[in-house]
């Protein structure tokens, strides 16, 4: 591995975006707004304006009041004072009902006189002037009927849209398509803010800076991840599969004819990496607290369990949703032998066991795995497992017998290895061959990856060809992360991208890769190695903290509750699974133990 960027463009991606530290007169002023909120009376504010450090002129003021289980409330003027539009605000009729909940307090102060666009001529994927950055770029609108409306460039967060086909269906739905092409378009961006406790806090394309990482925020975000699981996870050990947090929906955008209390869907492998994710964390604290949350996931899988004979020995696999997923298995062996290992606890160890056999048996002899046992109820054999392909499951079945083998006896583990190291070389030599049409610009084999970090624990399947992949796929994901230098903008830094260019792929998935590579270094004693990959999983920390639903960040939530503590798809989509959850607060925890300060 020659990571050849230098350090510096690692470091310090807060800088590139806005500053701010709110003064003491920034306080007062929003005790001043809240007094005219709670009284009508508007009296002193403009005052307190004035010894305020934000914006004296302006082009247009935006003032948006929330508050959960309310519609917000959003008054703008053009050219007006700070007092004319916070009158608008005070004398909405729905003011009072809103100020009755804790609310939140939206300032946007838009400093440049809007551009004309072409509203169908712009957009993402654009360069120059008909490029048009979701979340930054905010739009005017003047009807044929002579009204003017705003969306703010932070809607784009606030509303869950991060493309411009999703920004124009949402204006569609609302003003209708032949409004639309019959009114004018301005585009125009503002210096955000929105109240906190006793504060303001600044607002980058709708999400509050995340300011400098360090390990305090890191810990906050996955304490708040873990407290989610535990407080939606069901009686039955299933996790909350999906939420979309700007609408208060569990309807899921992928599966939109299955009602969510009828017919809900749910994906056996991320329930088991949701169990996965309180392990790690026990791992970090010590404290147990999950553990109960642990059986109850472990529990459920074993209620999907079916047995089935390979040479008169019994095995087991996780049959749901008319399917019998490799990875399905190969993430409950992961989450059963790991519960063992740390909790102490025994009492799966038979359907540990079983479980392994069942995957050992589903390694041919030439090493490619066997991706479905049984598929919409039919039986998968070899001569058929082409037309099944999954690129991750076997990566999952790995990691899992990997864990499993430090339960297993020494004549086992021998039977094991001898099967595993023909799956290896499959994957690593052959697989790129016969399946070339399967791989990224970007490596998203980070099962794998991890699989092969801990094999390493035993010395039989040490083989410099995995570690040489491990390292492989590190370096190209960090060749297609975006640095500080060289990111289109602030924010993107440490998100990951096939075409420069790209919307940030900021991927807790991947991140768990690269950390799999770290952590393979460390055990190998390669300091070198280690030293980097560091400063690169330090920006991925950085940038997937944009995804973190903390208290602050959910400002515009419907039901706070169900969204603290949601870990996000993308930067400015408000929909969350139990997976997208796992895979960054998972980074996180096996993150920390590693923690040095810059």
């Amino acid at each position: 591995m020659n990571l050849s960027t230098a350090p510096r463009h690692f470091q310090a991606p807060e800088q590139k975006l806005p500053h701010y530290t709110a003064s003491p007169a920034d306080a007062a002023l929003l005790q001043q707004l809240r007094q005219a909120l709670a009284t009508g009376d508007d009296g002193g504010i403009a005052a307190a304006v004035a010894s305020a450090s934000f914006p004296a002129t302006f082009q247009r003021l935006i003032l948006i009041l929330y508050a959960p289980g309310h519609k917000r409330i959003l008054v703008t003027r053009k050219d007006a004072a700070f007092a004319e539009v916070l009158r608008r605000l005070l004398d909405h009729p729905r003011r009072r009902a809103l100020v009755q909940a804790p609310y939140r307090i939206q300032m946007d102060f838009v400093l440049q006189p809007p551009l004309p666009v072409d509203f169908y001529a712009v957009g993402m994927h654009h360069q120059g002037e008909r490029h048009f950055e979701i979340g930054l770029d905010g739009l005017l609108l003047r009807g044929p009927d002579g009204k003017s409306h705003v969306f703010a460039p932070g809607d784009a967060y606030v509303r869950s849209l991060m493309s411009m086909s999703q920004l124009r269906d949402y204006l569609s739905q609302i003003h209708g398509e032949d409004y639309l092409r019959q009114a004018r378009f301005w585009r125009f961006r503002s210096d955000s803010y929105i109240s906190s406790t006793n504060t303001w806090l600044r607002l980058y394309r709708g999400h509050p800076l995340n300011g400098p990482l360090t390990k305090a925020k890191i810990e906050h975000a996955l304490e708040l991840a873990v407290a989610h699981i535990q407080r939606t996870q069901q009686a039955d050990g299933r996790f909350l599969y999906y939420y979309d947090a700007a609408h208060d929906s569990r309807w899921d955008h992928e599966h939109p004819k299955r009602h969510p209390d009828k017919n809900p869907f749910y994906n056996i492998l991320r329930h088991g990496g949701g169990g996965l994710t309180c392990l790690f964390y026990e791992k970090l604290v010590h404290r147990g607290d999950t553990f109960a949350n642990i059986r109850r996931a472990i529990e459920f899988l074993l209620g999907q369990t079916r047995l089935q004979s390979y040479d008169g020995r019994e095995g087991a696999y996780i049959y749901h949703e008319k399917k019998a997923k490799l990875g399905g298995s190969g993430i409950a062996l992961y989450l059963i032998a790991e519960y063992e290992l740390v909790s102490g606890d025994g009492q799966y160890r038979h359907w540990a066991d079983k479980i392994a056999w069942h995957l050992l048996n589903q390694i041919t002899a030439g090493g490619e795995f066997i991706y479905y046992n049984i598929y919409l109820d039919q039986p998968i054999d070899e001569t058929q497992n082409a037309q099944y392909f999954s690129f991750y499951y076997p990566g999952e079945a790995v990691c899992g017998l990997a864990k499993y083998l430090h339960l297993a006896s020494a004549d086992i583990q021998a039977e094991f290895f001898a099967r595993l190291h023909k799956a290896l070389e499959f994957l690593i030599v052959e697989r790129p061959k016969t399946r070339a049409d399967q791989y990224t610009a970007v490596p998203s084999d980070s099962w794998l990856m991890m699989g092969i970090m801990e094999l390493w624990d035993f010395p039989a399947m040490r083989r410099p060809l995995y570690a040489d992949f491990v390292f492989a796929d590190a370096q190209q994901m960090i060749d297609h992360l975006y640095k500080v230098t060289d990111a289109p903008y602030p924010d993107y830094a440490g998100a990951f991208y096939y075409q420069p260019g790209d919307y940030p792929y900021a991927d807790g998935a991947r991140c768990e890769g690269l950390l799999g590579a770290y952590e393979l270094a460390v055990k190998m004693g390669d300091a070198a190695k280690a030293a980097a990959i560091w400063p690169a999983l330090r920006l991925a920390a950085w940038a997937v903290l944009h995804l973190v639903n903390t208290e602050d960040s959910i400002y515009f939530a419907p039901n706070p509750d169900l969204a603290l503590g949601g870990i996000r798809f993308k930067y400015t989509r408000q929909w969350f699974r139990i997976d997208t959850i796992q895979h960054v607060a998972s980074f996180f925890a096996k993150l920390l133990p590693y923690w040095r300060e810059p």
